[in-house]
């Protein structure tokens, strides 16, 4: 009998001999009894790594080389990571090693996962996840390119040039039930981000005070060069609200206008020369 491990409902079958699988991959998350998963979906794509190497399409030292390469990339970006973020290494070196032996192509790859990631938040809670009919996201439409910079000491840097920021206050006022604020859904804000899987084109600060503060929660957000600013934004609908403006122009609306759901918490706050909406801006 072969040595399985069943995670979440999820059974893996014939995972490499520990005596292969540990050493080559040091910084695999595990107790006594073998590689430990937060969440299903990572069981899933350790699954999935162990299948295609037990079918022969790479050798499992080819998987560790692989992998050893796309964290030692996150470390060299700069992308901190606390173990949280291991299984999201593994998937982006695992479609990097799948498309280099030709088992399946980028804009392949891109427009399947995002499509799994559409039906992922179109599903009510409880039901089966199921792809929706026609819908389609182009290849055109992935994560933002890699530039190298030059620092003073003369080391050079890959930085990802993204489409836009989000900046969420959680200062002075902003979530201080104690003195009368509203609360912040703030957990609502880092769960969608990394929900909605654009964290590598469009990125998000958990700030400090951002002011004003008396149209606490406050929110700025930047998006190819255009800044806007909400006020009360207190609730998870809001935060809802907020990323699927921000999805519309990920998806090629980047122009699109403040949308109804937020035109009312939308308000002025730095000068220039001529108001962008004359009705927020007083004589």
């Amino acid at each position: 009998m072969t040595r399985s491990i069943s995670i979440c409902g999820t059974t893996i079958l014939n995972p490499p001999d520990p005596r292969v699988l540990y050493p080559g991959l040091p910084s695999l998350p595990r107790d006594e009894d073998g590689p430990v998963f937060q969440e299903p979906w990572q069981a899933q794509a350790f699954a999935l790594a162990v299948r295609l190497s037990s079918q022969g399409h790479f050798t499992w030292s080819e998987w560790a080389e692989a992998l050893a390469a796309e964290l030692a990339a996150a470390v060299e970006r700069d992308e901190a990571d606390d173990g949280t973020e291991y299984y999201h290494h593994w998937v982006a070196a695992l479609e990097k090693l799948v498309a280099s032996k030709g088992l399946a192509g980028q804009p392949e790859l891109y427009e399947r996962k995002e499509a799994w990631a559409d039906a992922y938040r179109h599903t009510p809670h409880g039901r089966p996840v199921q792809l929706r009919p026609g819908f389609h996201i182009a290849y055109s439409y992935r994560q933002s390119p890699l530039i190298r910079i030059t620092r003073e000491d003369g080391a050079a840097k890959s930085i990802r040039v993204q489409e836009g920021h989000l900046f969420v206050c959680n200062g002075c006022c902003c979530g201080r039930t104690d003195e009368g604020f509203p609360a912040l859904p703030l957990e609502e804000f880092k769960q969608q981000w990394k929900k909605r899987g654009f964290r590598r084109q469009f990125h998000l600060t958990i700030s400090g005070c951002l002011g004003p503060c008396p149209l606490a929660n406050v929110v700025l957000l930047q998006f190819r060069g255009r800044t806007f600013w909400f006020h009360s934004i207190n609730h998870p609908q809001d935060v809802d609200a907020i990323y699927d403006y921000v999805e519309r122009m990920l998806h090629g609306e980047p122009e699109l206008e403040v949308p109804p759901t937020l035109a009312g918490r939308h308000f002025q706050r730095y000068s220039v020369d001529s108001c962008v909406a004359p009705e927020l801006c007083e004589s």
